[in-house]
């Protein structure tokens, strides 16, 4: 039957998300167009690559995509006090993303789905029943039209605003070196560094990637950070004792900059004609900056949504929303709750906490059993009870505090306030 428009779906943006929703559409027989505005899918690439084995379990993701496995993590107080952990089992693989992404658009395409390149897109509208994109395909006009869009444009999407969504988010803005020659005393231990001096309103991190390789890199908080992203990751690699061991004898192999979505409101990302997917729906921990595994799951539900919208089921929109809320909805909420505490804590509060993780096995053995970084809430409650023990009330009080005071409101609240908000034209 024809059919009054160019697309049943047309999936935007070539990231993880992207590839997911294109690939699924088109494996459900759905007429799909995958577009990305650069000459090459996964370039420029923007984040660490830690993946959680969750995704590869439930996606049956390659084992040819993993550079590094992870298995513990050390995380160092602003006075230079370090808190070790190890879990039982591996918790993440590092990917390289690149390779991920095309991978991603290379199986949505035997799967049925059109790959579009160089085709920057500048809105989108409805039109009589349809949706309309417009943009440029290599340097000339451009246009399509599709029953729905999906948008996975990233931390920074423009076609939403033009069919009407309010995107209210917080930008963190991260800049990143992958170097080699890097001495590592544990290659599956990732390094996290915490502190006004590191990174204002977020953290400092080595991510180990193998073969004498890590990624260190840096994300700030703007209204937060009296400086720019460079200013704090050469401080980094120039002053910090221990990075500065590690990184000796290391040279610069790639820099990669972006920015990444944290206290996304809670609005709708489903309106008529468009759904939202990953960083353009907010799909991000505000703890951690990562969200690939969640933008999988959305993407999947979003591909699935379109397929009963283009059946004529016009309840599918406000499904998907739904069904994302209750798959992981519950971790960007705890994970917000926890960032609003964390941007309140000073560096006193940090040390007392590191400190006594360091200091408390039980504590450290807690941690360890109940670690997830895909399900970081499930730690949560058990933390704040062994905070709460009277060996560690006096130290811990005032950080639990603002944990209470500050962060719970993110249970609750559907938006953001003006203090938190901030607006995404922010630039790096």
């Amino acid at each position: 039957m024809s059919t009054p428009h160019d697309f049943d779906v047309i999936v935007v943006g070539a990231g993880p998300a992207g590839g997911m929703a294109a690939g699924t559409a088109a494996a459900m027989g759905l007429r799909t167009a995958l577009i990305e505005e650069h000459p090459e899918i996964g370039a420029p690439a923007h984040c660490s690559g830690k993946l959680q084995l969750h995704a590869f379990r439930e996606f049956h993701l390659p084992q040819h995509l993993i550079l590094n496995t992870l298995q513990a993590g050390a995380f160092y107080a602003p006075d230079g006090t370090v808190a070790r952990v190890r879990r039982a089992v591996p918790d993440s693989h590092v990917v390289d993303r690149a390779v991920f992404d095309r991978w991603l658009a290379h199986q949505a395409q035997e799967r049925g789905a059109e790959v579009l390149l160089q085709t920057r897109l500048r809105a989108a509208e409805r039109v009589n029943g349809t949706v309309r994109v417009l943009g440029e395909r290599n340097g000339k006009p451009f246009a399509a039209t599709a029953a729905l869009i999906i948008d996975a444009e990233g931390a920074r999407p423009v076609l939403p605003r033009t069919l009407g969504f309010q995107l209210r988010r917080r930008l963190i803005l991260g800049l990143q070196y992958q170097m080699v020659d890097v001495d590592l005393d544990e290659p599956d231990c990732p390094e996290i560094y915490l502190g006004t001096e590191s990174a204002p309103g977020f953290f400092a991190w080595l991510m180990p990637i193998g073969d004498r390789r890590a990624r260190v890199g840096v994300c700030v908080d703007p209204h937060l950070a009296g400086r720019a992203p460079l200013h704090y990751l050469d401080s980094l690699l120039r002053g910090h004792h221990v990075v500065s061991r590690r990184l000796r004898r290391a040279r610069i192999e790639r820099k990669l900059a972006g920015s990444i979505p944290v206290l996304a409101s809670r609005r709708s990302t489903g309106r008529e004609g468009m759904l939202l997917v990953g960083d353009a729906a907010g799909h991000v921990k505000a703890t951690s900056g990562g969200g690939i595994y969640f933008s999988l799951i959305a993407a999947r539900l979003a591909a699935e949504a379109a397929a009963s919208y283009v059946g004529g089921d016009r309840d599918a929109l406000a499904r998907y929303d739904r069904r994302w809320r209750e798959r992981f909805g519950r971790e960007l909420r705890a994970t917000a709750m926890a960032r609003l505490a964390l941007n309140r804590m000073t560096d006193a509060d940090l040390n007392a906490i590191v400190a006594t993780i360091a200091a408390d096995g039980r504590l450290r053995s807690t941690i360890e059993r109940l670690g997830d970084t895909a399900f970081q809430s499930r730690l949560l409650a058990p933390f704040i009870t062994q905070a709460l023990r009277p060996a560690h009330l006096a130290t811990l009080a005032g950080p639990v505090l603002k944990i209470l005071r500050y962060g719970l409101r993110a249970l609750w609240d559907d938006g953001i306030s003006a203090e938190e908000n901030v607006s995404d034209e922010v630039n790096p």
